[in-house]
């Protein structure tokens, strides 16, 4: 896919559709007046606002590099948001922001809210019309469409990015593809700066097998899912776990229960079904509906014939991800699905006993993973009044250093003793956290912070802990194998959508997923048969499944996926 494209061609096209006036996305909001010249007011201030920032909003002691970024010491106004569960210091008692200040010369007058007060104080403030400088929100939403898009609020941000955040645009460049595409909004803007912490992972949840169980049973790796099928059996009757009972769950899943469901069996069938959505991208680059493909089918039969068979936890139905978990916990499951083995409490159950597993579907087939684009969510959003916006951009990405960035996530360099912090390892010059969970009120920002790290900066900078190294590890086994789908599905959701496009597909995939949930609990406890099939397959057809794949269809064509 094309480096660093997918963002700028998501906006060339919606800006393209907007001048032509396509399908009403060139229509501009009756609620923007327009001034004599046929320019909106928006557009008029917005222009100014974006133009004021620099030199003339601090008086000529704008400082584009280096630092000081202001000779005059300015103050900028901060809404943040935090989680409900962080207590934190006065955000003036914090070091690394006053070494900020110090080293910026802006002082910064902030408010802290907790998530849970979040949408309540936002929609306030942005009613009032007293807006701060910038909104500070890794955990709190903003809605970019209304607030930027609709009322112009927000400040579209695109343009200056590479002149005054040089941290943050450095470090996308550093990746094979954009990691903050999906910030574009429908008008092809950005108005918000990315958060991410990367993995440098490639797909979702992984299959693993007891190894254990094939060694006590003398079993090799299954290699098909006539093999495997084989296996699930002697898992159940020929007690692997050597305790004289018939304790065994030979499979383990539930039917919706996220990593641990039904829709993560799938990819086993050639069908790499979306986390969210029951639509994927094939290697055509065409928008497939995964619930009445033949591979659907088959998993389906597959499930039934394990639940006939006893060789699938009878509480596949019912159970949700918790139960699950602790059943995980307890180690005595042959197969599944889960998105890492370590640091997921499951170090003393299936974590000893059981290894990855290569997918592989009827006849010996390949699987087909979904794949996964580590994505940036929106981060941090500047404001309309606001009078500092170069300023605003060159402190943002002050934020994003390397150190400070790490002090105000982890704590203080070289503050081990005190249960917080990073520290450089001798060996390899990168970066270790040394946090050991023992604080109750912290002294710096934590997750809260504008933290951007995308997979290639991170594993540069940061040594991995090993849960993480673990997951990139099957990641790269499984992509070596050619096992993760070619485009992700995570281009459905940077799709260029209209308001009225996405309204239309929230209802439809209400009732699809209804649908889909609903059948798959039948197929799986009562059979699979052509009649029930058919019927399943029709019941799709009334719901116009294909005007609903024609609008993913059409904004995955504009993006011109390489």
């Amino acid at each position: 896919m094309k480096k660093k494209t997918i963002a700028l061609l998501t906006a060339a096209s919606l800006a393209a559709t907007a001048l032509t006036g396509c399908g009403g996305e060139g229509e501009k909001p009756e609620s923007v007046a327009q001034d004599g010249d046929g320019q909106q007011d928006g557009e008029q201030q917005n222009g100014e606002q974006q133009d004021g920032g620099g030199e003339a909003a601090s008086g000529g002691s704008f400082n584009e590099t280096g630092f000081p970024i202001v000779n005059e010491p300015i103050t900028l106004k901060v809404m943040l948001a935090i989680r409900d569960s962080d207590s934190l210091t006065s955000t003036d008692d914090m070091p690394a922001l006053a070494r900020l200040e110090e080293q910026t010369g802006i002082h910064v007058e902030w408010e802290v809210l907790k998530a849970s007060d979040w949408d309540t104080k936002l929609n306030l403030m942005f009613a009032s019309g007293e807006y701060p400088d910038i909104i500070l929100a890794p955990n709190g939403s903003v809605d970019d469409e209304e607030y930027g898009v609709t009322q112009q609020i927000l400040i579209p941000l695109e343009d200056k990015l590479e002149k005054y955040m040089p941290n943050y645009t450095e470090r996308i460049a550093m990746e094979d593809s954009d990691p903050t595409s999906g910030l574009v909004a429908s008008d092809g803007h950005t108005y918000s700066i990315g958060y991410l912490v990367g993995q440098d992972i490639s797909t979702y949840a992984h299959f693993f097998i007891n190894q254990t169980w094939l060694d006590n049973l003398q079993l090799s790796t299954p290699t098909s899912l006539e093999e495997l099928t084989d296996v699930l059996r002697a898992f159940k009757t020929d007690d692997p776990n050597g305790n004289g009972e018939a304790d065994e769950i030979p499979l383990e899943m539930g039917l919706d229960a996220g990593y641990y469901g039904v829709r993560y069996m799938l990819p086993m069938f050639g069908i790499p079904c979306d986390s969210s959505k029951w639509i994927y991208i094939d290697d055509d680059k065409k928008v497939q509906f995964a619930a009445t493909q033949e591979g659907f089918r088959e998993c389906m039969e597959w499930l039934n014939l394990c639940y006939t068979e006893e060789l699938i936890d009878p509480e596949v139905i019912s159970q949700d991800g918790n139960t699950i978990e602790a059943k995980y916990k307890e180690g005595n499951v042959g197969f599944f699905t889960v998105w890492r083995l370590k640091a997921m409490g499951f170090d003393d159950g299936i974590a000893k006993d059981c290894v990855l597993y290569m997918p592989k579907g009827p006849q010996g087939r390949d699987g087909s993973l979904l794949r996964y684009i580590e994505m940036a969510r929106p981060g941090a959003f500047l404001t309309v009044t606001n009078e500092h916006v170069a300023e605003s951009l060159r402190w943002l990405d002050a934020l994003m250093e390397t150190e400070t960035m790490f002090s105000l996530y982890y704590g203080e360099q070289n503050a081990k003793d005190q249960g917080m912090g990073w520290e450089y390892n001798a060996e390899n010059g990168k970066i270790d956290p040394t946090m050991d969970g023992s604080i109750d009120v912290k002294n710096f920002l934590d997750c809260n912070t504008l933290f951007f790290g995308p997979g290639k900066y991170l594993s540069e900078t940061f040594n991995m802990p090993e849960q993480r190294v673990e997951k990139t590890e099957y990641c790269r086994i499984y992509d070596e194998a050619g096992m993760i789908q070619k485009y992700s599905n995570d281009y459905l959701r940077l799709a260029p959508l209209t308001a009225e496009q996405l309204q239309q597909i929230d209802l439809k995939e209400t009732d699809i997923a209804n649908a889909v949930k609903e059948n798959m609990a039948n197929f799986i406890t009562q059979g699979v048969t052509d009649e029930n099939w058919d019927a399943f397959v029709k019941l799709f057809e009334g719901m116009d499944i294909e005007s609903y794949l024609k609008i993913f269809q059409d904004a995955i064509d504009q993006m011109d996926l390489d």
